[in-house]
């Protein structure tokens, strides 16, 4: 396989999670109230009620920080995890969360990017998208090589977040996202421009709800689980190779 080149898009955009990597967590923490954590809970629990066999091989797709990583090497102790995400910054910062973990043995990190994933064929139990998938920038060339490096019945779950479908949690997740998510997010990293990206990043989105259903069933997904979190801020999806 050729090494993959980024898109002058994709290189900005890792800039961008290069410049935020030390407070990242610290901005989703206060702007989620602390929820991104059950968030990621849930999903790592509906992935162990839905896994049918013994799970060797879990991909975290945009990894970040590692805290799936990591959630998901304490719930699946047999399995061996590798997370890839396109900032070395980022990654930089897990590796330092692992190894204060001490599971520097079970979970790898490689640079990489989504729609070039360096696996063959048939490699992984498990995919998991927390967060990231808003952020891909070939979405379509991604699905087909998270279909490819999945095994035969291996599950994708994605966590990404949503628009809530009544009218007022509506408007006040948007007053919330334009206001305070842009205010705060600038102030504690000092970077305008990341917290303007990520608001619009939820607002712009196409794939929410229905929409990311019909984007699974046409890349051959089948529906194993979808669940609204908190008031519809946030979508859980569970489907099977």
């Amino acid at each position: 396989m050729n090494k993959y080149h980024p898109s002058s898009k994709e290189e900005k955009l890792k800039k961008m999670f290069d410049h935020i990597a030390k407070k990242y967590d610290l901005i989703n923490h206060i702007l989620s109230f602390g929820i991104d954590f059950l968030w990621r809970r849930k999903a790592i629990h509906l992935l162990y009620k839905f896994s049918e066999k013994k799970i060797l091989r879990i991909l975290d797709l945009a990894t970040g920080t590692g805290d799936l990583a990591i959630l998901l090497a304490n719930k699946f102790k047999h399995a061996y995890i590798t997370g890839l995400d396109p900032s070395d910054k980022m990654l930089k910062i897990a590796k330092q969360k692992i190894k204060k973990n001490l599971l520097e043995k079970r979970i790898q990190i490689i640079q990489g990017y989504s729609q070039y994933i360096p696996f063959q064929n048939e490699t992984f139990d498990i995919v998991t998208i927390a967060f990231g998938i808003r952020n891909f920038q070939y979405i379509h060339f991604s699905m087909k090589e998270i279909y490819r490096i999945l095994k035969p019945s291996g599950i994708l779950v994605i966590l990404e977040f949503s628009k809530p479908s009544n009218y007022w949690i509506r408007k006040i997740y948007y007053f919330y996202s334009h206001f305070i998510i842009k205010k705060i997010g600038s102030l504690i990293s000092k970077n305008h421009f990341a917290y303007n990206y990520l608001k619009k990043s939820i607002f712009s989105f196409p794939y929410c709800n229905k929409k990311m259903s019909n984007l699974l069933k046409f890349h051959k997904f089948n529906p194993l689980h979808i669940q609204k979190l908190t008031f519809g801020i946030v979508s859980l999806y569970l489907v099977k190779k």
